[in-house]
C-alpha cells in the first residue's frame, strides 16, 4: 500500500469515527456548540491529514501514530481512586487541582480552592453550558487534528482570572489516561487572563499504563493588556502512547507569556506553540526540553508571529537523545512589515548519546521589516570527550561522569521550571534516561 493511500484509509477512519461520535451526542450541548461541531468536522475532511509536502510536518512521519488500532473515545470505565493516581500528583506544592481521566473531568480526584472574586477554575464542559458562546473562541482550525478536536472534545479546563486579580497558588490541570487501550482523548482547554491578572497554570499528561492511547489536546491562551502568564506544560504519557498537543496563545498589549515544556514520555509526540501578537509591548519567552530513547518521535514546533512592533519573543529548546531515539524541532518567526523594533531569539542544541540518535533542527527567521533585533541557532553535538576524561581522571565512574554533563546540559532549561518538585521529577527522568543510555 502506498503512503497516499494509506493516508487516505486513515482520514475515511477518522472521519468514521467522528461521525460516529457525533451521532451518539446529538442532543448534547447547546445548538451554536452542536452547529460548531458539524463545522469542525467538515473542516477535518476539507483540510485534510498533514503530508510530508507541508512544511511544518515536512520531517515528521505519521506512520507511528495512523498504524494505531484507534476504535473511539471508549465507554466509561470504573474510576481510579487515589490510591492509583498518587505517584502522579505534586505532594509538595500547594495547588488548585482540576484532574481528568480519559479527557473529562473528575472531581473525586481534584482539589479547587477559591481563586477570588470574578476568577474560576473548573470544567469547561460545565463553563459552556452555563456561559455565552465567546468561551470557546471562533477560529478557524489550522489542521485537521484540531478540527477533530474541535469535533469530538468532551471537556477540559476553563480558566478565567479577573482583572488584576493575583492568583497565589499554582492551578494545575492533570491529564490522566487510563489503562484503557486503543483510544483517544480531546482535552480542550481555555485559559483567560483579564487586564493585569496573573497566574501560574501547570498542564500535566501523564498515564496510569503502557496503553497505545492516542491524546489530541488543544489549549486556547488569552492574555489580556499587562497580563502574566506563568505556564508549565509537561508531558510524561506512557511508553506506548501518541501524544499531539497545541497551544495557542494570543496576547494584547504589555502582557507577558513565560513558558517552560517539557516532552519526555510517549512513543510518538508532538507538541505545537503558536503565538499572536495584537497590541505593542507583548513578550512571549518559553524554555523546553525534550528527551528521546528507543521506539520514541518527539517533535516541538513553534508558529511565533509578529505582526505589531515593540514586542519580543525569546525560545530556548534542548533534547537529549539516546538509542535509536529521534526528535524534531521546527521553529519559525515570522516579523511582518509593521513590526518594527521587534526583538526574538531563537535557539536549539541537541545532545546526541549514541550512533543511531536522529535529530532533524529547523530554526526559521522570516523578517520583512528593518529596524528588528532578531538572532537564531542550532547545534548538535555529542559529549565531549575533553570533559569526560576530566571528570574520570577525578575519579569519577564514567556512568556517573555522563550523567554529570547530561544534566548540566539540561540544566539550564530546568533551572526555568519554577516549580522546584517538578523540576525535581525532570531531573531524576533524565538522570534515568542517561542511565539507560549507558
Amino acid at each position: 500500500m502506498s503512503a497516499a493511500t494509506a493516508l487516505t484509509d486513515a482520514a475515511a477512519r477518522y472521519r468514521r469515527l467522528i461521525d460516529a461520535e457525533l451521532a451518539e451526542r446529538r442532543d448534547e450541548g447547546p445548538e451554536w456548540l452542536c452547529a460548531l461541531r458539524r463545522e469542525a468536522a467538515s473542516r477535518f475532511t476539507a483540510v485534510g491529514l498533514p503530508t510530508s509536502r507541508d512544511e511544518a510536518w515536512r520531517y515528521t512521519p505519521l506512520q507511528g501514530l495512523l498504524d494505531r488500532a484507534i476504535t473511539g473515545t471508549g465507554v466509561d470505565a470504573g474510576e481510579p481512586g487515589w490510591v492509583d493516581v498518587g505517584e502522579l500528583l505534586l505532594q509538595q506544592t500547594r495547588v488548585c487541582r482540576l484532574t481528568f481521566i480519559d479527557g473529562r473531568f473528575a472531581p473525586h480526584l481534584s482539589q479547587l480552592i477559591p481563586l477570588g472574586a470574578g476568577s474560576r477554575a473548573g470544567s469547561l464542559r460545565e463553563a459552556l453550558r452555563e456561559g455565552p458562546r465567546d468561551r470557546l473562541p471562533a477560529v478557524e482550525e489550522p489542521d485537521a487534528f484540531a478540527a477533530m478536536n474541535t469535533a469530538l472534545f468532551e471537556d477540559g479546563a476553563h480558566v478565567h482570572i479577573a482583572a488584576e486579580q493575583h492568583v497565589p497558588v499554582a492551578i494545575e490541570l492533570l491529564f490522566i489516561a487510563s489503562d484503557r487501550a486503543d483510544t483517544m482523548h480531546h482535552p480542550r482547554n481555555r485559559l483567560m487572563l483579564d487586564a493585569g491578572a496573573s497566574a501560574t497554570v501547570i498542564e500535566r499528561y501523564a498515564g496510569l499504563g503502557d496503553s497505545q492511547h492516542f491524546t489530541n489536546a488543544v489549549t486556547d491562551v488569552t492574555l489580556g493588556p499587562g497580563a502574566r502568564l506563568v505556564h508549565l506544560r509537561v508531558q510524561e504519557d506512557g511508553a506506548a502512547a501518541s501524544h499531539l498537543g497545541s497551544v495557542r496563545v494570543r496576547q494584547e498589549g504589555d502582557s507577558r507569556y513565560d513558558g517552560f515544556v517539557a516532552s519526555v514520555g510517549g512513543a510518538w509526540s508532538r507538541c505545537e506553540h503558536r503565538v499572536e501578537f495584537t497590541a505593542p509591548g507583548a513578550r512571549f519567552a518559553i524554555d523546553g526540553l525534550y528527551l528521546a530513547g528507543d521506539h520514541q518521535l518527539v517533535d516541538h514546533h513553534l508558529d511565533i508571529r509578529h505582526a505589531v512592533p515593540g514586542c519580543a519573543s525569546r525560545e530556548n529548546f534542548k533534547g537529549l537523545l539516546h538509542g535509536a531515539g529521534r526528535a524534531v524541532f521546527d521553529g519559525r518567526i515570522v516579523v511582518e512589515k509593521d513590526a518594527q523594533k521587534t526583538d526574538a531569539a531563537l535557539n536549539n542544541a541537541n545532545l546526541l548519546l549514541s550512533r543511531n540518535a536522529e535529530v532533524d533542527t529547523k530554526p526559521q527567521l522570516e523578517i520583512w521589516a528593518d529596524d528588528v533585533k532578531c538572532s537564531h541557532g542550532a547545534a548538535v553535538g555529542q559529549l565531549d570527550p575533553t570533559q569526560l576524561f576530566y571528570l574520570r581522571a577525578r575519579g569519577i565512574p564514567e556512568e556517573q561522569a555522563r550523567e554529570m554533563l547530561c544534566l548540566g546540559f539540561a540544566q539550564e532549561v530546568l533551572d526555568a521550571c519554577p516549580v522546584a518538585e517538578l523540576r525535581a521529577r525532570l531531573e531524576a527522568r533524565v538522570m534515568a534516561r542517561v542511565g539507560a543510555s549507558c
